[in-house]
């Protein structure tokens, strides 16, 4: 995990993340290869960028090699407990198996809750290379008019919360 003191699009919301949960995703990945791993990120309502846990779900898309999707059953079980226990689901992460840590076309077009975390995993045969942490922004059109909503990514601190590094 990079310990990145500043975001590169001006968003400098710190995620905490500790090193034990990213490695988990990070070999998550690298055992998925060629297809993309998936799962959701965990927080307390009270500090919701600090994760407190990720839980890795099946990935059912039709073409798992290019895309993925979180098996429904997954969302359903982890969104109930999230909710009976005080916390809730404040992100997902997954990777990308052809090396690219940036968003994908598809990964916009997805990114449906404002403000919802991602965390992209970038593998390939040897193993993973890097991952970032991007929060969904959605912008209204400027111009009175309406119009579709504009989504983008803007990428988030991210750091393991040890305040030595």
């Amino acid at each position: 995990m990079t310990n990145q003191k500043a975001c590169d699009t001006g968003d400098h919301s710190a995620v905490i993340l500790s090193a034990d949960l990213h490695q988990e995703m990070c070999n998550l990945a690298a055992m998925q290869w060629p297809e993309e791993c998936c799962g959701l990120l965990v927080a307390a309502k009270q500090t919701p960028n600090r994760i407190r846990r990720v839980v890795a779900a099946r990935n059912v898309a039709d073409d798992p090699l290019r895309t993925f999707e979180i098996d429904p059953q997954t969302l359903i079980d982890t969104y109930r407990l999230a909710r009976q226990s005080g916390d809730e689901v404040v992100g997902c992460f997954h990777s990308h198996p052809n090396g690219s840590v940036l968003p994908s076309t598809t990964d916009r077009g997805r990114a449906d809750v404002d403000g919802f975390l991602w965390l992209i995993i970038a593998a390939d045969n040897s193993g993973v290379l890097d991952s970032r942490m991007y929060r969904a922004h959605h912008q209204k059109p400027t111009n009175g008019q309406d119009g579709d909503v504009i989504r983008y990514f803007r990428r988030c601190v991210l750091t393991d919360g040890n305040p030595s590094l």
